[in-house]
């Protein structure tokens, strides 16, 4: 394999965004040069996906669970006691 590091692919989209808003990333761009407007807009969009995952794990664990799963659990719940009994007997 070669070291060559694939480049992403990246598309080009075209958006309204507040003044204000807009207004702050120029000003963070201009006193950072190694920066520019593409990737302020990249992080804000991992900040919003990385929300947005958290969100989606937290309704998953608050959901009603199913009569199934309120079985699955109680299945395992027992795995675990025999487990832990088997491992702490005292011998």
């Amino acid at each position: 394999m070669g070291e060559r590091v694939k480049e992403r692919r990246r598309a080009k989209v075209s958006t309204t965004v507040d003044a204000e808003l807009l207004h702050m990333v120029d000003r963070f761009v201009a006193e950072h040069a190694d920066t520019n407007r593409g990737m302020v807009f990249d992080e804000a969009l991992r900040l919003w996906a990385a929300r947005e995952r958290e969100r989606a794990i937290e309704a998953q664990h608050t959901a009603p669970q199913s009569p199934q799963e309120r079985e699955e659990y109680a299945a395992w719940r027992q795995i675990r006691r025999s487990a832990s009994a088997r491992l702490f007997r005292a011998e």
